[in-house]
């Protein structure tokens, strides 16, 4: 029996040592400087979560909640040897209303808070896009493609390709083979998501896939003109492949970023 309350003192001595242990840690972490900074800084790079807002049929994203994993941010910096911003970890939690639990409502732009657009373009089954990617890379930005899937049979390593290269591809909204397209782009491709052109029964064969219908500006002729009367944060701006666009494509993504505007992917664009 005395060996018996030995050992349980012994484990009971060893579990309050632990707890010490861990106690003393803990203050003395949440007494270093790198700490105190972390903490005393931490709201400057924190956002409260945005909900989506819904109008009729469509839907403009909202923001995730964005707040700092102290403890890994600390790990982090301590490794690093001192406070560096760049270093912060952060946690997301999509907000309550969110465009992901609404595939049955069509996307009209991006969040406004951003200020960002996104350029998208509408192909034709045979149009080269080369042109395109080369004065989108002059300007080191990324855009999204619309196409058909007589365009993405015959164009797959192109298009596998540039999906590595975060340039982002959807489904145009004429009659396609929806399954065999989202099967292409988003599981032999890896692309994150797949996003749809609005138009007649498109928002309901999108939704059975997972995809986002997207609906914004399209922009058809009087490429340049048109873009500055309906620039504005959020903007999705989609333009019909034409030789006059291509002519004017690298003085309408410097106009817009003049304005002041960052260009993104439908991804980043349109992501809570």
């Amino acid at each position: 029996m005395k060996r018996t309350f030995q050992v349980i003192g012994l484990i009971s001595l060893l579990g309050f040592s632990f707890f010490l242990t861990d106690k003393t840690a803990t203050v003395i972490k949440n007494l270093d400087d790198i700490m105190i900074e972390i903490k005393e800084n931490k709201h400057l790079y924190e956002q409260e979560e945005i909900n989506a807002v819904i109008k009729d049929d469509g839907i403009i994203p909202g923001i995730s909640k964005k707040t700092v994993n102290v403890n890994k941010t600390y790990n982090s910096m301590k490794e690093y040897g001192k406070y560096n911003s760049n270093l912060y970890i952060f946690d997301y939690k999509i907000p309550t209303i969110s465009i992901k639990n609404n595939l049955d409502k069509y996307i009209i732009s991006g969040n406004s808070k951003k200020r960002m657009v996104s350029i998208n373009f509408l192909i034709n089954d045979n149009t080269n896009i080369n042109k395109i990617i080369e004065i989108l890379n002059n300007n080191e930005i990324k855009a999204s493609f619309f196409v058909n899937e007589k365009w993405l049979s015959n164009n797959m390593d192109l298009a596998y390709n540039l999906i590595d290269n975060e340039f982002i591809f959807g489904i145009d909204n004429i009659d396609n083979n929806y399954e065999w397209m989202n099967t292409i782009i988003t599981k032999v491709s890896k692309q994150d998501q797949l996003y749809c052109l609005y138009g007649d029964e498109v928002i309901n064969k999108c939704q059975k896939i997972g995809g986002y219908t997207i609906k914004g500006i399209i922009i058809d002729r009087d490429y340049y003109n048109n873009v500055t009367k309906s620039l504005k944060s959020g903007a999705i701006i989609t333009f019909k492949v034409d030789d006059k666009l291509i002519k004017n494509l690298d003085n309408i993504i410097k106009y817009i970023l003049k304005k002041g505007y960052t260009i993104k992917n439908l991804y980043d664009h349109i992501e809570e």
